[in-house]
């Protein structure tokens, strides 16, 4: 059965989602960075590089990012070259600061800013979705503000930073 990545509904998506949890897009066993909470979520992992076979230093590290979200019962899915293997490895370090009450920054951003992570208050995580992560009923010109949910710091901040970190094992940062 064929779906569009991004107008799948959240019971369709947790069903798919569940028949595919044990494996990474090659294949290999692969578990999700799981961001939750005030009744919402967002599931990562990393599926691949998106260009496999090439080795220059920007072109090579840029990641394939799964992606499911539920926002207050209304969910979909997205796969999208969304961070740079460097990103990604910023990001776990930014979600761990978080947790630690120690970032530097309240703001987390990417090159494609399809996801931004920004620090509240130092008990309140913000998570926002736009362009290709936006939900599917998103309208062209819609506020990073309207697509997004927060959820508590603390420890599943560690979690989601070590969990982000056990998959940029299998990619490392390429190119000479």
């Amino acid at each position: 059965m064929a779906l569009d990545r991004r107008s799948v509904t959240f019971g369709v998506a947790a069903a798919v989602f569940g028949a595919s949890e044990a494996c990474a897009g090659d294949g290999t066993p692969g578990g999700w960075v799981v961001l939750a909470g005030n009744g919402s979520s967002l599931r990562l992992r990393i599926t691949g590089y998106q260009f496999p076979d090439m080795t220059d230093q920007w072109d090579s590290n840029w990641l394939m990012i799964e992606g499911a979200v539920d926002l207050a019962g209304r969910g979909w899915r997205f796969e999208d070259p969304c961070l740079t293997t460097i990103e990604a490895y910023r990001l776990a370090d930014w979600l761990e600061a978080c947790a630690d009450g120690t970032p530097k920054d309240p703001y987390c951003g990417f090159i494609e800013p399809n996801l931004q992570f920004e620090l509240i208050d130092p008990k309140t995580l913000r998570i926002a979705f736009a362009l290709e992560a936006a939900p599917p009923w998103s309208e062209r010109g819609d506020d990073w503000t309207m697509h997004g949910f927060e959820m508590g710091v603390g420890p599943v901040l560690t979690q989601a930073a070590a969990e982000l970190r056990k998959q940029l094992q299998r990619f490392p940062v390429r190119g000479p």
